[in-house]
């Protein structure tokens, strides 16, 4: 089962803040002596712009540029924020596995796998033994899984199909950003991210390389 949960936590908060629009996601996280290590992908072309935005975050440890790809920059990440060795933890005693963090309004937006329920009541009750506490907004059992097969959130789920729904894609338009964000009461700058960053992971995850995980893609 595919688990949606929100968790507390500083990391790269700092640094998504100075980046201009750049989505930042977590897509591997691995216990390591002393804390843990994620593999981040950041939405951002210019590696400057980056390497000064994480150099400026204390919630980055040890980091190494693993390569560009499309429009962005792969990193390897070694921190000691405790939430987040805490959920690094609690993942490997349930069972369970990370299949993407996205950085979302500024809180992070967690969705793991777990074999069943129990192991995620085990995983919960374990962080909030740390002193954590997590709150699930959703879980989608196996046979609803081709529902995540594209890789978008689903914030911006929403706004792909509100675009589509309301006219936003046709020619001329029947809709203006301003007309979605005001239909889902969020600001036009939340709505414009969402839509774009919805938009490169559907074309990531779609034309730009079927054969195998694309940037922004669910990994299994």
């Amino acid at each position: 089962m595919i688990v949606t949960f929100h968790i507390e936590t500083g990391f790269l908060r700092a640094a998504a803040g100075r980046l201009p629009d750049g989505a930042v996601s977590i897509q591997r996280l691995h216990r390591v002596d002393g804390g843990c290590r994620a593999s981040v992908w950041v939405d951002v072309s210019d590696r400057d712009t980056v390497d000064s935005a994480l150099a400026g975050d204390d919630t980055a440890g040890p980091t190494s540029h693993l390569g560009p790809e499309a429009e962005g920059h792969w990193y390897a990440i070694t921190t000691v924020d405790e939430p987040l060795d805490a959920m690094s933890r609690g993942l490997l005693t349930a069972d369970g596995m990370l299949v993407r963090a996205d950085l979302i309004d500024d809180e992070w937006v967690v969705q793991a796998r777990f074999p069943d329920r129990s192991s995620l009541l085990t995983f919960r009750e374990d962080l909030v033994a740390d002193g954590f506490d997590v709150e699930v907004k959703r879980m989608r059992e196996d046979e609803d899984e081709a529902s995540t097969q594209f890789g978008v959130t689903d914030p911006q789920r929403e706004v792909l199909l509100l675009a589509l729904e309301r006219g936003y894609y046709t020619v001329p338009r029947n809709a203006s950003l301003s007309d979605l964000a005001a239909q889902l009461d969020i600001s036009s700058q939340a709505a414009s991210e969402r839509l774009r960053r919805g938009t490169q992971t559907l074309v990531a995850n779609t034309l730009a390389a079927p054969a195998r995980p694309s940037i922004g893609s669910r990994q299994h």
